[in-house]
């Protein structure tokens, strides 16, 4: 087969099925009805002479041949895109523009909440599709411009060409004004006895619990939930305590049930990062993108 006798529009269609593995995620990340992405893959089908997708318990899983295809695409697109967007100058005001980010659950209210304000404000034409993790092993993969904001692990190191810490902050036990613990010391051995709400949503993390193990302590869990707000709640009308960060261990209306101390971990932090492909790191647009983004958690 020749590629200058082929649709090119083909190709950018297998590249979000391979991505979405749906048609109708790739439906929506295109813009198009779920009738013309199923039209394109029968012409796909019929153009490579393959099945590209094969159906299983888990949706669409992409034949060896359609991933090698779409990774060729998705370079050449992103080649492409890099190269027009350094022969310009980038305007906020006037770009126009789409992004996908990635969000861990624990931090995508906190974020969106303040930056799409803002990109309103300052770029009207940028677009953002935000979607949570779902713990799934392939969204660890950075597909395209996507920038993921995720929960960083101190085994990583926190700066590189392609990921920039920007958040990290020291945990507070959280409990009732009416829990008895709050009268006293928060030791390592007290925080360990008593009865906790752990927060441990898509992408959990067990780093309180790897560090306490280490020590020879252990913690009883009672409940484990997938958000901050969930745990205040809970520990305001109970006697059980969550270890949280200080940034969103107290709201308005928490405060006036739960009282805060101090955690008895020191090297225990809670960091986030931000992560995208090394492709991007000269794009204008992506890299203020990135900045803006970086700014909403300082």
């Amino acid at each position: 087969m020749r590629p200058r006798s082929l649709d090119l529009n083909l190709l950018v269609m297998l590249e979000a099925l391979v991505a979405e593995r749906s048609v109708s995620g790739a439906a929506v990340r295109l813009g198009l009805t779920q009738s013309a992405v199923s039209h394109a893959l029968r012409r796909l089908r019929a153009t490579f002479n393959d099945e590209l997708f094969i159906r299983s318990s888990r949706g669409m899983e992409p034949t060896l041949r359609a991933i090698e295809i779409a990774d060729a695409t998705r370079n050449a697109l992103e080649n492409i895109g890099i190269a027009i967007d350094r022969s310009a100058t980038f305007d906020p005001a006037t770009a126009a523009r789409s992004f996908n980010l990635r969000i861990s659950e624990y931090v995508s209210s906190h974020l969106l909440q303040r930056l799409c304000p803002e990109l309103r404000k300052l770029a009207p034409g940028i677009h953002i599709s935000a979607a949570h993790f779902t713990g799934e092993s392939r969204e660890d993969e950075i597909v395209g411009d996507e920038i993921h904001v995720r929960l960083g692990s101190s085994l990583r190191q926190p700066q590189q060409d392609n990921r920039l810490r920007v958040l990290e902050e020291h945990f507070v036990v959280l409990m009732s004004k009416k829990n008895p613990a709050r009268a006293r010391k928060m030791t390592l051995s007290l925080y360990a006895s008593l009865a906790h709400v752990k927060v441990a949503g898509t992408i959990g993390t067990n780093v309180i619990d790897d560090a306490l193990k280490i020590r020879g302590l252990r913690r009883e869990i009672v409940y484990q939930v997938p958000s901050w707000r969930d745990a205040r709640h809970i520990v305001g009308a109970t006697d059980l305590v969550a270890a949280i960060p200080a940034r969103w261990a107290l709201d308005r209306d928490s405060s006036r049930r739960c009282a805060v101390s101090p955690f008895p971990l020191n090297d225990v932090t809670f960091a986030i990062d931000l992560e995208w492909h090394s492709r991007f790191n000269r794009d204008p647009a992506h890299a203020w993108l990135r900045s803006l983004i970086a700014e909403q958690f300082r």
